[in-house]
């Protein structure tokens, strides 16, 4: 079955970015597996090359590798902080594509791989202003970004504290983004070869 990995951007335990997230797995739910990431299995230190030397963190690097590379399709859902992407998201990301480069038994886990960009946020912007940033870092790493972000300005507004209540035509468009991320995902699928579980550096 085709797999989508769900990253949220913010580690913060009441991220409205998390929340929509979790109103994409709902819309999604039976119709895909739906991997989602959360932040509290992210314990990676900030980037550094000397680190590279260290078995604890190669291993964390290792398994969040294996998460990208066994998945169709990528949904990002991230806040901007002063227009840009947070370091927690830059950080994952940093990591995660550099591991091609230390062992040459693993590959790119980002190449053609599709993403669904989002952001939620309780600023005008939606976090709209950190997308183009977003979309040229997945672009670098090879990513195929997909052309309409989904972003939610007011964020906090439509916040329950449980879920996103939306109207209509938000609703419309959170279905649509969810139906291109798993068609563009199926694509992938049918046309790619099954990747294979890379090995543990470390192993």
């Amino acid at each position: 079955m085709t797999r989508l990995l769900l990253v949220a951007g913010s580690p913060r335990r009441a991220s409205l970015n998390a929340g929509l997230l979790a109103e994409l797995a709902l819309r999604l739910h039976g119709r895909c597996e739906v991997d989602l990431l959360q932040p509290a299995e992210v314990r990676l230190p900030i980037f550094n090359q000397d680190l590279e030397e260290d078995a604890a963190t190669m291993a964390e690097v290792a398994a969040l590798h294996r998460r990208f590379a066994v998945c169709d399709g990528l949904v990002i859902a991230s806040p901007e902080y002063n227009g840009q992407l947070p370091p927690y998201l830059k950080n994952l990301l940093d990591w995660v594509s550099r591991l091609p480069h230390i062992d040459p038994r693993v590959d790119n886990p980002f190449l053609q791989c599709p993403v669904l960009l989002c952001s939620a946020s309780t600023g005008w912007s939606g976090g709209a202003l950190a997308i183009p940033h977003a979309r040229a870092l997945f672009g670098h790493l090879g990513a195929d970004v997909l052309g309409e972000a989904l972003c939610v300005p007011h964020a906090d507004q439509a916040w329950d504290g449980q879920a996103f209540v939306f109207d209509p035509f938000f609703e419309d468009r959170i279905d649509g983004a969810a139906e291109r991320i798993l068609r563009a995902a199926r694509q992938r699928r049918a046309t790619l070869p099954t990747p294979a579980e890379p090995a543990c550096p470390t192993c």
